[in-house]
């Protein structure tokens, strides 16, 4: 206890140093604020009931349900087809899904190199779909989207060698 009264009495004998405590927070403040910052963070609350997309990813197969060799590179000599694999949870009605596949020739203006649409339910809320193409003659960086009931949810970018 002695050390704290000899410190206040340090701080009421310079002022200077009790200017300079009351400030510090105040320059933290003012220098977190800088403009210059690289970095965010963002945050919603998503509906309960609202169809959503749990997961989905690219592979070179769906075996019993499910994505088999998860990979976003695909090669003529071991690659029949691209595949898409989509877990959708909270599906309580009918809904459509659409798929579009872009291929690296394609401008943005221009359709997609194939698209397909899908009318989904499900009993239990939950519902796998995969969708697929057979592996393209065009090299480069593909993307495949992926609407619900006509609204944006996902793209995948993936590559064919």
């Amino acid at each position: 206890m002695h050390h704290a009264y000899a410190f206040i009495r340090v701080l009421l004998a310079n002022p200077y140093a009790a200017l300079g405590i009351t400030l510090l927070p105040l320059m933290v403040v003012l220098i977190g604020c800088s403009e210059t910052a690289s970095g965010g963070s963002g945050f919603t609350d998503v509906g309960r009931d609202e169809p959503t997309i749990i997961d989905s990813v690219l592979a070179i197969s769906v075996f019993d349900d499910r994505p088999d060799g998860i990979t976003t590179t695909f090669s003529a000599e071991v690659n029949d087809q691209v595949y898409l694999w989509i877990l959708w949870g909270n599906i309580t009605e009918q809904h459509t899904v659409e798929v579009s596949w872009f291929s690296p020739e394609d401008d943005l203006d221009d359709p997609p190199f194939w698209s397909e649409e899908k009318t989904l339910t499900s009993t239990t809320g939950d519902k796998i779909t995969w969708f697929y193409i057979d592996l393209p003659d065009d090299t480069g960086e593909w993307f495949v989207e992926i609407y619900f009931d006509g609204l944006f949810e996902r793209s995948h970018i993936f590559w064919v060698e």
